[in-house]
């Protein structure tokens, strides 16, 4: 099946949905960081709380000229009172959803349960709010987030205050994360937030390039690429969602492009009745073309946190999934160096899941799976735990809740079965952590370990006209890669004359990697014209089965004029435990069904040898 007819499958499935032997040493002079499990100390919710809906009248838009109303829902708990102001949370909900989404309502709960003021909403173009889906763009949500705040929690006194006005941390995941950082850099009412499976650069996640770009220290500045590979299938299913919202009764985006003078339709063309017109001319724009232009990175841009980290001055911590194919590790990596980077205290955790299908691990509690869950439960789960302990440090004061600088989920662990799930979760003081293996690419299948022998060669791939057949890795969807009708349990696959596969010597024993993977390689291409490619990472076990880690790959668009020059990039990030006798393989691919693959025949040719490497993060036992 072509990637364009599986990406339309895709998107009838949603709406339908929507609707009804040698080991491998670190590098010298590294230590391998120390490692341990962490521990989250249980809490027990035992305020009772009332419940106020209203909807609340703002004004937002770039001339501040969209006048709509947002459907609120605050939770006031029992110990909040005019001698005994308690501080605020706010909160809104994914993509698609609204206030009364089980990832809000359990939320809302536990904080409420906790003491805490919440307010949560129904975001723009959703719900019973009115408007139009605007991506959490500082033009518009932002905007009309800092309204709430004026009208709901300013005017009450059981909400604690001080000299900044109202004391509120934000709470939420995807795209109720995506607000998060751009309100907290234009609010000084907001004193914390908990940001989970989110972007960093809304263009590196719809339009990702791995490729880094000459002068960035970390590799993750993701909005230095000019251009990517676009991410059709996850855009297409988002856009069709967010059009879908006026027939089911969503928001009023009609009435509110009606009354702004934006047009419905896009040149008399596909019907766009759920964004406003420039919207919807970025996503005519990569899906015809593949290209973005400067007016659509302008306006993704103001719906990126990216664009505003350097005004962020409160402390953040960032929880984003391992099996995460829309947003994935790197979004919360490089956010998180950035602020690293200033002194700007923050924290990471690596969960279980993230987009696609994936359910939270016992134990654990990741709130955006779609689950409503009780109090009581949330109190003895790691997530829940881990977010509560940090508001409570940095809006009460309370010590000993910031938690360690980094976390990540070990699957290759055992969970005890009960309580908080903190034996899965290692832990270190820095990341990223130090310790790593490079290989060097050696002949036409190699991957050698430091202080092997090298032998140089050449291996060529085939990017076929049109783009077409392409690789397979995932079908990118809500319910799971291998729970789409198109795939069934189709495991990934490459295509002959499309690929190169380096393979390692089996580990003598095991290797756990956590971290950014990294490439830096000598490939040229036969077109002249930008090249594209897609890199990935299997493990290999002793039959010669392989498992692609977490159905992550990383694309590549280098452009024309640096052809020729070294490609760096850094891989989509993990972390993953390779058995003693598996091997890692790193895999160069030209297609992939997931993504807008270039359509004009190339032939790409990597040189490997001592130049070409491949270095494997984070190595720890």
């Amino acid at each position: 099946m072509s990637s364009r007819v599986r990406s339309a499958a895709a998107v009838v499935g949603l709406l339908l949905l929507v609707t009804g032997a040698t080991g491998a040493p670190a590098d010298a002079g590294q230590q391998r960081p120390h490692v341990r499990s962490d521990h989250v100390p249980a809490a027990h919710g035992s305020h009772h709380w009332k419940t106020i809906d209203r909807l609340v009248p703002v004004v937002t838009g770039p001339d501040d000229d969209i006048a709509i109303d947002l459907d609120t829902r605050l939770y006031v708990p029992d110990n909040a009172s005019r001698r005994h102001p308690q501080p605020a949370i706010l909160m809104t909900h994914g993509f698609g959803l609204n206030k009364t989404s089980p990832e809000v309502v359990s939320t809302a709960r536990f904080f409420a349960a906790h003491g805490y003021v919440v307010l949560t909403y129904t975001s723009s173009g959703f719900g019973a709010s009115g408007g139009c889906v605007t991506l959490q763009s500082a033009d518009y949500d932002v905007k009309s987030a800092r309204q709430l705040i004026d009208k709901v929690l300013e005017p009450r006194r059981d909400v604690r205050r001080d000299a900044r006005g109202v004391v509120v941390g934000t709470i939420g995941g995807s795209y109720g994360g995506g607000i998060q950082l751009p309100l907290a850099a234009h609010d000084r009412r907001i004193r914390t937030s908990v940001v989970g499976r989110t972007w960093n650069n809304l263009i590196y996640s719809l339009d990702p390039n791995n490729r880094v770009v000459p002068g960035d220290p970390t590799g993750l500045d993701h909005g230095l690429n000019a251009q990517g590979v676009f991410k059709q299938e996850w855009t297409s299913l988002f856009y069709a969602l967010g059009n879908s919202q006026p027939a089911m009764g969503g928001g009023d985006c009609p009435g509110a492009k009606q009354a702004s003078g934006d047009p419905v339709e896009i040149g008399g063309a596909a019907s766009c009745p759920g964004y406003y017109l420039p919207l919807c001319r970025t996503y005519e724009l990569l899906t015809s073309t593949g290209d973005s232009d400067a007016e659509a990175r302008r306006l993704i841009r103001r719906a990126s946190a990216s664009t505003y980290l350097d005004r962020i001055h409160v402390p953040v911590l960032l929880v984003q999934g391992q099996s995460d194919t829309l947003f994935n590790l790197n979004d919360a990596s490089a956010t998180y160096r950035a602020l690293h980077r200033r002194g700007v205290p923050v924290g990471m955790i690596w969960n279980s899941g993230g987009h696609g299908g994936y359910d939270s691990q016992p134990g654990e509690c990741e709130a955006y799976d779609g689950t409503l869950r009780s109090v009581r439960r949330m109190d003895h789960c790691y997530l829940s735990l881990r977010s509560l302990r940090w508001m409570d440090h940095w809006l009460r004061g309370t010590a000993g809740g910031r938690g360690p600088a980094f976390a990540w989920y070990r699957d290759w662990k055992k969970y005890a079965g009960h309580g908080a799930d903190d034996e899965q979760y290692g832990t270190s003081a820095r990341f990223p952590l130090h310790a790593s293996t490079t290989f060097r690419i050696s002949g036409t299948d190699a991957l050698v370990a430091p202080g092997k022998p090298v032998t140089s060669g050449s291996v060529t791939m085939l990017n076929p006209q049109g783009g077409e057949p392409a690789a397979y890795t995932e079908t990118s969807n809500f319910t799971g890669p291998d729970a789409s009708p198109s795939s069934g349990d189709t495991p990934p696959t490459e295509i002959d004359g499309q690929f190169a596969a380096f393979t390692s010597a089996p580990f003598a024993r095991p290797v756990a990697a956590v971290g950014i993977p990294e490439a830096h390689l000598l490939l040229t291409n036969s077109n002249g014209q930008d090249m594209v490619f897609f890199a990935k990472v299997y493990d290999v076990a002793p039959d010669g089965s392989t498992v692609l880690v977490h159905r992550l790959i990383a694309p590549v668009r280098v452009p024309a004029a640096a052809v020729g020059e070294p490609v760096d990039m850094r891989l989509a990030g993990f972390a993953h435990r390779f058995a003693a006798g598996h091997a890692v393989r790193l895999v160069l691919c030209t297609t992939d069904q997931t993504s807008y693959n270039a359509k004009v025949a190339d032939v790409l040719t990597l040189s490997t040898g001592t130049a070409s490497t491949f270095t494997l993060p984070g190595v720890v036992r």
